[in-house]
């Protein structure tokens, strides 16, 4: 990643101390950029770093972040579907005020930020075809997810008016270690069952577990991410970042017993249980994205496969990584 060409300039990555935020700050600091973390939560600050506590929802936050970014990495916010259902006015507020605001600013200052904005590939919805392409109109089938296709939009209003440029990057599922684990119980839900498989504990998944999905590791996201924020000719542009590969949810939990197997020397079991009630009929969906447009952009490439990625994370666990354990076993 040496040749990208940051240098001088100041990245801002709101949802500093979040699961991808906290890799993010940490790939930054490796380029010649100043790095400012913006939180709700406390943030350790070095030579390299500013932080600043505060909430995205507030508009004095976006002045202070907007006078001095050349390049924003959005992804503070809500990452729960189970939580916007229950919340949806909480879940658009946090969502779309935050974007608001950055307009707003951007307009009073006349500066112009490139926006690299963290969406999600689930705003695709229930899809029919594989693998699917940013072609596809969005159908979300969860107020999550309309929620995030409402912020591309407001994104890329804004970057046609020429207030801000823009690349919104929607992710598959990301699995990896970070210093933080996800916040939202239906995120994060490999690394979780990872943790389990290291402690010695059976894997339960829903249904047969046969719906696909496509994983993809956390460094290949990030990689992502800073090639968004420094490659020209991709302002107003929304792409997948994904591995490109589907597998299953059962093919993947037993990848990770076998490996686990290899390391603590306990035999694991997949069991399978019926779907309990209430849960979203997006987790049961069959999802493998197209990568190639992004690919043809930018040069990035996914560089880890899913097998190398569950050894590097039982690797990360076996020396004290910080994923916490937890039973749920639906994959968005």
């Amino acid at each position: 990643m040496s040749h990208l060409n940051l240098n001088g300039k100041t990245a801002v990555v709101t949802g500093a101390s979040g699961y991808i935020g906290s890799i993010l700050v940490d790939a930054l600091l490796k380029h010649s950029c100043k790095v400012v973390q913006v939180s709700r939560s406390k943030l350790d600050s070095s030579g390299q770093t500013k932080t600043i506590k505060a909430d995205v929802c507030n508009e004095d936050t976006w002045a202070n972040i907007v006078q001095q970014a050349d390049i924003i990495y959005h992804l503070a916010g809500n990452t729960s579907v189970y939580e916007a259902a229950k919340n949806p006015a909480e879940s658009l507020r946090s969502t779309l005020l935050p974007l608001n605001h950055l307009t707003k600013v951007s307009k009073e200052m006349q500066r112009k930020p490139l926006v690299v904005f963290a969406s999600t590939a689930t705003v695709y919805g229930l899809t029919s075809r594989l693998p699917v392409s940013e072609t596809l109109v969005p159908k979300p089938t969860t107020i999550y997810d309309l929620h995030k296709l409402f912020a591309e939009q407001q994104i890329d209003l804004a970057t046609q008016q020429g207030t801000i440029e823009s690349v919104s990057l929607r992710l598959a599922n990301v699995y990896g270690p970070s210093r933080s684990g996800s916040s939202a119980n239906d995120r994060g839900v490999l690394n979780r069952i990872t943790a389990n498989a290291l402690q010695g504990k059976d894997l339960l998944v829903y249904g047969g577990g046969n719906y696909l999905r496509d994983y993809v590791y956390i460094t290949d996201v990030v990689n992502a991410l800073l090639i968004a924020g420094a490659t020209p000719g991709l302002n107003g542009e929304v792409f997948n970042v994904a591995s490109g590969v589907g597998n299953t949810v059962k093919s993947a939990f037993e990848l990770v017993a076998s490996q686990a197997e290899l390391i603590t020397g306990k035999s694991l079991t997949v069991n399978f249980e019926k779907c309990p009630s209430g849960v979203a009929p997006i987790e049961f969906r069959d999802f493998t994205a197209d990568i190639t447009k992004f690919i043809a952009a930018s040069g990035w490439r996914p560089e880890v496969n899913l097998s190398e990625g569950i050894a590097l994370l039982l690797a990360d666990l076996t020396h004290g990584g910080a994923v916490s354990s937890s039973k749920s076993n639906t994959e968005n």
